[in-house]
């Protein structure tokens, strides 16, 4: 029985102080549902992107280059190197899957090594002409 007067005397006082249980148990409940920061509703999301093909001739573009910011703005940066290297863009990863992707473009029969193998002869075709 002592055991329920203490139970009891602690709810009591918990009361006294204005602390709700239920109220307490929501807030538990609620953290950590939200693991991103809120944005706007109309403010595209950023993204953080790494080029894991072959450098470019005239430093167009170096290879393992990072670019942050939307999808959009990354490719209006890049417009004049996708202009002339559309397969680019296919190499463009999300730094999160980097380690994966690397492997993809280093493993033979994968496409993503056929994007950097293409990539790299359209370079040297180009390195070709102006020679």
């Amino acid at each position: 029985m002592a055991v329920k007067k203490n139970a009891t005397a602690a709810a009591e006082s918990e009361k006294a102080a204005g602390v709700d249980k239920s109220t307490i148990e929501a807030e538990k409940a609620g953290n950590g549902a939200q693991t991103q920061p809120q944005t706007a509703d109309n403010e595209p999301d950023t993204v953080k992107l790494i080029y894991i093909g072959p450098s470019l001739p005239k430093a167009m573009l170096k290879s393992n280059s990072i670019f942050e910011g939307t999808r959009e703005e990354i490719k209006k940066e890049l417009e004049a190197v996708l202009e002339k290297f559309p397969l680019v863009e296919k190499l463009l990863v999300p730094v999160a899957g980097l380690a994966e992707k690397k492997d993809k473009v280093r493993t033979a029969g994968n496409i993503l090594n056929k994007y950097y193998s293409d990539i790299a002869s359209a370079a040297s075709a180009m390195l070709g002409k102006e020679v």
